[in-house]
């Protein structure tokens, strides 16, 4: 495995991202991941580390850039700082948005299709918790670019903001793939199914599922709702979608 961090240039500053790539030297098709609420961290990395060892080159923005170069929140349970952790996750999660993120995305996707260990054509996604919504909106807005996404998790799709992700269904040309936990309260069961209800007009192939017995986070093996079969089913799901689309 090839690993480096790599800063690029955009409008705001300097978005530093975590690269993943197989030893050999040869292009591979390239995947975004894009962080939860939490930040770039181990965790997220070994993800990252094994998607790209199934043969892609895999590219973990630091969509906090412009608050942070390397914030990693704190314990969010049983700790005595809780809510301090909470409240410095969330101001770094609240200076960043739709807009922000979708421009960021572009820059991205421009320097992946000057990356030459990455194969041309078109890109895979994965988002968890609050970039699964950013999964949904980044296909809308590329979608020439963008192949395929899995949101695992995420929230905020069914907000009443004008570039909420249900309301940019009908832009997508992607295959999406998206997992709820069946015990959740970022994303309530009935959410999921007003999802469900927009997903079935919408113009693109999708599938849903919700995985029981699970709660948010569990593909996360730093957390405390990690379930390693849920956990695993998300890596077998995943990497499906991408050897269809990539």
């Amino acid at each position: 495995m090839i690993e480096s961090d790599v800063d690029i240039a955009t409008a705001d500053g300097v978005m530093n991202t975590f690269r993943a790539r197989p030893r050999q030297d040869v292009p591979y098709p390239a995947v975004i991941m894009l962080m939860d609420a939490a930040g770039v961290r181990a965790a997220l990395r070994d993800i990252a580390r094994r998607i790209a060892a199934a043969g892609y080159v895999v590219f973990v923005p630091n969509l906090y850039y412009r608050t942070s170069r390397d914030f990693v929140a704190g314990p969010l349970h049983n700790h005595p700082d809780v809510d301090k952790n909470t409240a410095e996750m969330t101001r770094h999660r609240t200076a960043t948005g739709h807009p922000e993120v979708i421009r960021d995305m572009g820059v991205l996707l421009d320097h992946i299709a000057a990356d030459p260990s990455v194969r041309r054509g078109k890109v895979g996604t994965v988002g968890y918790c609050m970039s699964g919504a950013y999964v949904v909106t980044t296909a809308a807005s590329w979608p020439e670019r963008i192949a395929c996404g899995a949101s695992f998790y995420g929230t905020r799709m069914m907000t009443d903001a004008p570039g909420a992700p249900w309301r940019r269904l009908g832009e997508i040309k992607a295959e999406l793939y998206f997992a709820f936990a069946e015990f959740d309260s970022y994303v309530p069961l009935e959410q999921v199914g007003a999802f469900k209800t927009h997903l079935a007009q919408a113009p693109f192939r999708s599938t849903v599922e919700i995985l029981p017995g699970t709660g948010h986070g569990y593909a996360f093996a730093d957390s405390v709702t990690y379930n390693k079969m849920a956990a695993e089913q998300h890596f077998h799901t995943m990497l499906a979608l991408f050897r269809r689309h990539l």
